[in-house]
This record gives C-alpha cells, structure tokens and sequence, in this order.
C-alpha cells in the first residue's frame, strides 16, 4: 500500500463487551478513550568477540497487552466491571455487590465509525477487567468510570483486526 494522507485518522467508535459464557456483545456506552497497550519481553544476545560489545540478536520472551477505558456511562454493566460486582434484582431496583467477583472476563470489541480515517474493528478475544482507578462520585465534571483490562491468549491468539469497507 502506498503512503495517502486517507490513512490519517481521527478515532471514534463503539465499545462492546461479551462476558464469558455470554450470548452477545453489549454496548458499553460513550466511550472517551480506549488505549491499547502492546507489552512485549525480549532478551537481548550481546557478541563479546571484539572491544564493544554488540547486540547480534533479540528473541521475543512474552507478549501481553492492557487495555485502558474512560466511560461516560454508569450503568449497571458499567459499574459491576469497575467494582468486580455481580447484580441483582431487590424490590424492582438493581442492586450490585461490590467485590462479589474475583474477576470479570470476558470479549471486548472495538468497531470504528470514525469519518476521517480507515474503520476497523478490533476484537480482544480475552479481557480480564481489573479496578484500577477512582470512580469520583462527587464533582463539578462529568463522571467517568476509568477501566483497565489485561489481554489475554485464546488458543495462541489475542485477537483480530479487520479492515471495514475496504478500499476496491
């Protein structure tokens, strides 16, 4: 593909999430920021055969990502991923149990609306969500619920991204 200034992008999409043993994928709501964190292990080989030691090969040790969420959101679904709650109906009105879960896992995907840019979808076969910042319930801002997510492999994958309309 050759260098075009149509594959600068300005990045705006719909978040979704499919708990493990889930049917189908959930909108999560407006979703300000999502980040996607590569972490990748190497280890480095030096040669030591002359004066200055030069690096003459790196092998990948490990891979593993995380993924960062800010949502505008507070929803039951929302809430239960940001305190590792599971809910339950009490007199007509949702009730979450904080910590109730020892962790929250399941498929998040990414689908891309932007309009500057190319669209894709990203999907993380493997998200283990994981309280990682305040949720503020007093302020003069809108309220956030900020969540991070560690990625993991489903049979040696951690996921897929495809192009959405195609250029022909």
């Amino acid at each position: 593909m050759a260098a075009s200034i149509d594959n600068y992008t300005v990045g705006k999409g719909i978040v979704s999430f499919k708990p493990t043993g889930g049917a189908s994928y959930v909108d999560m709501g407006n979703c300000t920021e999502f980040e996607f964190t590569p972490e990748i292990e190497k280890l480095d080989h030096f040669s030591s055969r002359e004066g200055v030691r030069t690096k003459d090969k790196s092998v990948v040790l490990q891979k593993s990502g995380t993924i960062r969420l800010v949502l505008d959101e507070w929803s039951v679904e929302n809430l239960k991923l940001a305190v590792l709650g599971s809910s339950a109906v009490v007199s007509g009105a949702e009730v979450i149990q904080i910590f109730d879960e020892s962790s929250v896992s399941g498929s998040l995907k990414f689908t891309g609306t932007n309009d500057i840019g190319p669209k894709y979808e990203w999907i993380f076969s493997a998200v283990d969500f994981i309280p990682s910042s305040a949720l503020n319930l007093i302020s003069d801002e809108w309220g956030t619920i900020e969540l991070t997510g560690e990625c993991a492999a489903v049979s040696g994958s951690f996921g897929t991204i495809t192009e959405l309309n195609p250029a022909p």
